[in-house]
């Protein structure tokens, strides 16, 4: 092979590996005033959405031609620091939803726990005379 065929390939091999990084979906933050004004069941909807978003991660993470591609241009660091990214923010995003859950004391997909009051006691009524 020549070197301008060589360098034709090397140069190929690099255009492609740079435009080859994955793209992870990226969880965004809570912020602390959005997880307050969410009720026990929004934050358990939320909640199942971060684990729909770690399946999505999983799954984008599989090998495939973008893998290789991205090894050949990089040596995978790119996606590697893609998939770190989208790990951290998702995990942020989890901790406030917990902390937030914790704080509403909430139960599952219920509303906050609070202790039942006792029913009022009544006095019994004489049956109606006929």
């Amino acid at each position: 092979m020549n070197k301008v065929g060589l360098l034709a390939v090397v140069a190929l091999a690099l255009a492609l590996g740079a435009c080859a990084t994955k793209r992870y979906p990226i969880a965004t933050p809570l912020s602390p005033t959005e997880a307050e004004l969410l009720s026990c069941r929004e934050l358990s909807i939320e909640s199942d959405r971060i684990e729909t978003t770690r399946t999505q991660i999983a799954d984008t993470a599989t090998t495939d031609w973008r893998s290789v591609a991205g090894f050949i241009g990089d040596y995978g660091i790119g996606n590697a620091m893609a998939r770190s990214e989208a790990d951290a923010a998702l995990a942020r995003r989890s901790e406030t939803i917990r902390t937030a859950q914790a704080r509403r004391r909430c139960n599952g997909t219920k509303e906050p726990t609070v202790a039942a009051e006792p029913a009022p006691a009544t006095e019994a009524q004489p049956a109606p005379a006929n």
